[in-house]
């Protein structure tokens, strides 16, 4: 009897072990606190110079993750003034495995339309390691979104060809997907004042 409260015990613990474990990688995949806020760019500034806290819209994300699991990306603001849209872009450190590059260095992100066309190339104005991922707060320049184009987010890597003619982005903005104003922080008001 005393052998069957051991063993039941043994498996009593694994067991939490193991739901630790994995409520704990999906609060990690779920993060989304890194690299949020407005990144004060000339652009940012002058809009927020001339239209205030209504300078700036935001709106979530239709899909946080892209279809091959690859990247992610969350807290999207666009400044139509400054034709200005900053993004939170995010990789698993074992997407070098999957695509057998050394490191990230090779990686670039870029906005495109439903035609597969580049409409900017982003530009990595902050970095953060978290966990396994990396976070990178992107701006994309020149960018005009409207209501009636969709835009899409890509990793890109030259170095082994990714992504391929068949990989689908990440949907960033839907057709006929509407706007709110984004909410400013006392910290962002200061910064682009």
């Amino acid at each position: 009897m005393k052998v069957g409260k051991i063993i039941g015990r043994i498996f009593a613990v694994l067991f939490a072990v193991v739901l630790i474990f994995l409520l704990g990688r999906i609060f990690m995949m779920d993060d989304q606190g890194s690299l949020t806020e407005i990144v004060p760019t000339e652009a940012a500034k002058e809009a927020y110079a001339s239209r205030g806290k209504d300078a700036f819209v935001t709106h979530k994300l239709p899909r946080s993750i892209s279809v091959d699991g690859y990247f992610s990306a969350h807290s999207l603001v666009y400044n139509e003034d400054g034709r200005e849209l900053q993004i939170t872009g995010r990789y698993n450190e074992s997407v070098y495995g999957y695509l057998g590059v050394e490191n990230g260095d090779d990686f670039y992100w870029e906005l495109r339309d439903a035609e597969g066309n580049t409409v900017s190339v982003g530009e990595v104005v902050e970095e953060e390691q978290k966990y396994f991922y990396r976070h990178f707060r992107l701006v994309f320049s020149n960018v005009t979104v409207t209501k009636e184009k969709p835009l899409y987010l890509f990793l890109c890597c030259d170095a082994v060809e990714y992504p391929t003619a068949d990989t689908v982005g990440l949907h960033v903005h839907v057709e006929g997907q509407e706007w709110k104003t984004y909410k400013l922080d006392k910290q962002e008001r200061s910064a682009l004042s």
